[in-house]
């Protein structure tokens, strides 16, 4: 899998490749962010759907089959999940940026990252806490291999 991920950032640098995006992946993501998360998979598997979503949003033929805040709101529920725990559960890292409320996820190096979402007192909390580490973003734009990512996802065994 390494080697597959690998791969994958060389062509997210790709400025000239376009993600295979199609209407059955994205209804096939609608429903994935809906799950609960039981292991490191599943959560990569969400993730993996939200950052599908996400591009697939800002194309004018999957426009009318989502909502931003289907994405917003489901990020903000996994983010929720995920501060309730020990944070040593799964083996990732998180922080949000409380300036520009964005949420970092780093699951097999690769760094998700989801704009704007929604705060609740938990969320808050957890911002304005020494537990949240903000580092910085490592510049792989991931929405430009979405496709290849959620299928990864699904390749992968909980």
């Amino acid at each position: 899998m390494h080697e597959k991920i690998e791969f994958l950032k060389v062509l997210a640098q790709n400025n000239e490749f376009i993600s295979d995006i199609t209407e059955i992946k994205v209804k096939k993501a609608k429903e994935l962010i809906k799950n609960n998360a039981n292991s490191i998979f599943d959560l990569f598997r969400i993730f993996a759907s939200l950052n599908l979503l996400n591009a697939a949003i800002k194309q004018p033929k999957y426009k009318a089959l989502i909502e931003y805040n289907d994405i917003k709101g489901n990020v903000s529920r996994i983010m929720h999940y995920l501060i309730s725990l020990r944070y040593n559960k799964y083996d990732l890292t998180f922080y949000i940026n409380p300036e520009s409320k964005c949420a970092y996820i780093e699951i097999f190096s690769l760094q998700f990252s989801f704009h704007n979402i929604m705060f609740n007192d938990k969320i808050k909390s957890f911002v304005e806490s020494d537990k949240n580490l903000v580092m910085p973003w490592k510049e792989i734009r991931l929405q430009r291999i979405a496709g290849e990512i959620f299928d990864l996802s699904l390749s992968l065994i909980s």
